[in-house]
C-alpha cells in the first residue's frame, strides 16, 4: 500500500506542470470548507431558494461531473448543455464539480451555462476547483456550493440538495446546515436526491486519500440519507461510473465528461414516481 501511493504520488509530481496543487491534494485544510459554506450560505440568505417550475408530473434532468478544463474550451460539457437545452422534457442540468485541471478558465463554464435560452444549470465545487485559491473566482461566477432547490410539479414537489466537499469532508457546519435541511425541507417532498463532488464508496479507482470521505464520515452520511428517504446521491470524482444500492439509497458516481477521454459521458434522469437514469457515452 505504502509502495503504490508512492508511485501515484511520484507520477502525480512527474506529470502536474502546475496542474495539480499537491499540497492541498496531501494535506488539505478541514476549517477551509467551514469558512466557504458560512460563505455560501451568507449568499443564499440574499438570494432565496430556487423553485422550478415543471410542467408535467414527469420531467427530465441531465448531469455531468469532471469537465477538468485545461487549454481549450469544452466541447463535451457543451455538448452535454446543447442536448439539454434542445430536450422539451427537460427543466435543467447538474454539473458535479472539477471543472478544471489547472489554474485557468473557470469562466468558460460560467458562460457556457449563462448563455441565453440554456435550462438552468446547478454547479457545486470539487477538489481541483479550489486548488491555488480558485474558490474567489469560483464565488464572483458562482456564488454558492452549498444550496437545495425545488422542482415543483402540478401535483408534487422534489428537492435537490447541492454540497462542498472539495476538501473530502463536508465539515461540522454544513453537516449540521444538512441534517436541518433534511428535517425540516425534505418532509412532504416526493422525491430526494443529494449531490456531491466526493465518491461515498471507494473503489479500486479511488484517488487520493485527501479527497475522500473518512470511514467515519461515510456511516454518519449514509445513515442520514437513508433515515429521511434520499432517493439516490450522486458524485464525481473518480472518474469511472458506478452504482451502488445500500440501506434503500442508490448512489451513483458519474463518468467524467473530460474531452479527449474514452469514458466521456454524461448522464439523463427521468424523474415521476420513480428516479429512472442512464448513462449517455459521449465517443460514439
Amino acid at each position: 500500500m505504502v509502495k503504490k501511493a508512492f508511485l501515484i504520488l511520484t507520477a502525480a509530481l512527474c506529470i502536474s506542470c502546475g496542474k495539480l496543487e499537491i499540497k492541498n491534494m496531501l494535506f488539505p485544510f478541514a476549517e477551509d470548507v467551514n469558512i466557504r459554506v458560512a460563505e455560501s450560505l451568507g449568499w443564499n440568505d440574499g438570494a432565496g431558494v430556487t423553485t422550478l417550475a415543471a410542467a408535467q408530473d414527469s420531467y427530465r434532468f441531465y448531469a455531468c461531473s469532471d469537465i477538468h478544463i485545461e487549454d481549450s474550451r469544452p466541447v463535451n460539457f457543451q455538448l452535454m448543455v446543447d442536448k439539454d437545452r434542445a430536450d422539451e422534457l427537460s427543466v435543467f442540468y447538474l454539473v458535479l464539480g472539477d471543472l478544471l485541471f489547472g489554474k485557468d478558465h473557470m469562466e468558460w463554464v460560467a458562460e457556457i451555462m449563462g448563455a441565453a435560452g440554456n435550462h438552468p444549470g446547478f454547479v457545486i465545487a470539487g477538489n481541483h476547483d479550489i486548488f491555488y485559491g480558485g474558490w474567489e473566482q469560483w464565488k464572483d461566477l458562482f456564488h454558492s456550493s452549498t444550496y437545495y432547490f425545488y422542482v415543483q410539479t402540478p401535483s408534487s414537489k422534489d428537492i435537490f440538495i447541492m454540497l462542498d466537499s472539495a476538501n473530502g469532508t463536508l465539515g461540522e457546519k454544513q453537516l449540521e446546515w444538512l441534517k436541518d435541511v433534511l428535517e425540516k425541507q425534505r418532509p412532504g417532498c416526493r422525491h430526494c436526491i443529494v449531490c456531491v463532488h466526493t465518491n461515498m464508496f471507494r473503489t479500486d479507482l479511488t484517488q487520493f486519500p485527501s479527497t475522500n470521505f473518512t470511514l467515519e464520515e461515510t456511516y454518519i452520511l449514509t445513515s442520514l440519507f437513508s433515515k429521511n428517504s434520499v432517493d439516490a446521491v450522486l458524485s464525481g470524482h473518480d472518474h469511472f461510473r458506478d452504482v451502488t444500492s445500500y440501506k434503500g439509497v442508490t448512489y451513483i458516481t458519474l463518468d467524467q465528461i473530460k474531452d479527449g477521454t474514452s469514458n466521456a459521458s454524461h448522464m439523463i434522469f427521468d424523474v415521476g414516481q420513480v428516479v429512472d437514469y442512464q448513462f449517455v457515452p459521449l465517443n460514439d
